[in-house]
């Protein structure tokens, strides 16, 4: 398994950021915390991190300048920065006004939203490597092939149908990570309509009973408030 992805985690409030790195650490990713702006520097000078979410309003410096300032880094390798604008953060203060670009801001209020997006900068969509996800995945006892749509535990065959397939697969080959709801709801049923919670709550019932006739362990793992990881 490859090593987790480290986030610097950059915000004021003690409570939002201890919220956002417990969600990311759920995810899978690994986690640094920083209180202001200053701190946050000193922790990319000492380790770089993959990517470092900072809240709009810091104590000592704008969350947009602090973006500005990771993303060039002088004569160090930038890093790659999101801003984000929590719930107790006035809307007001995330637009942007006058002519100049400017960092653009996450707005979220519950922190699927963020590990959600997230994910998403780190590749997680089939289209973005399509190698790994044609290639025949084994993980212990279970053996997933994506060519024949075939998934079988300790050499029992297990029957699914397409969206059960694809729904274990995207978990399998992500499984460093927790995939949230809202990412799964895209790439297993695309535009399909009248795609909900219930939904995917319901596919999950069915691929876990058929999981179970052939493995006592748990293969399919709820991760509250966030999503769903493959645990085998």
């Amino acid at each position: 398994m490859s090593q987790a992805r480290r986030i610097l985690v950059a915000e004021r409030d003690d409570d939002i950021r201890e919220r956002l790195a417990a969600a990311l650490r759920a995810a899978g990713y690994a986690t640094t915390e920083a209180e202001t702006g200053r701190e946050a520097l000193s922790h990319i000078q000492l380790e770089r991190p993959d990517l470092a979410l900072v809240g709009l309003c810091l104590q000592d410096i704008g969350g947009r300048d602090l973006a500005r300032i990771f993303e060039t880094n002088g004569d160090k390798t930038p890093v790659r920065t999101l801003v984000l604008a929590g719930p107790s953060v006035p809307a007001d203060d995330a637009v942007v006004t006058g002519g100049a670009p400017e960092k653009p801001v996450l707005r979220w209020s519950n922190v699927e939203q963020v590990v959600t997006r997230v994910n998403s900068l780190f590749d997680l969509s089939e289209s973005d490597d399509p190698e790994r996800f044609c290639a025949e995945l084994r993980c212990g006892d279970v053996a997933i092939d994506p060519t024949t749509h075939t998934v079988s535990v300790d050499g029992q065959s297990v029957e699914l149908t397409d969206r059960e397939f694809r729904f274990l697969h995207i978990l399998a080959v992500n499984r460093e990570r927790t995939c949230t709801r809202d990412e799964l709801k895209e790439l297993v049923w695309g535009d399909a309509t009248g795609v909900i919670g219930r939904t995917v709550d319901v596919l999950v019932s069915r691929l876990r009973s058929k999981l179970a006739e052939v493995s006592h362990d748990e293969l399919v793992s709820t991760v509250r408030g966030i999503g769903y990881r493959f645990t085998p």
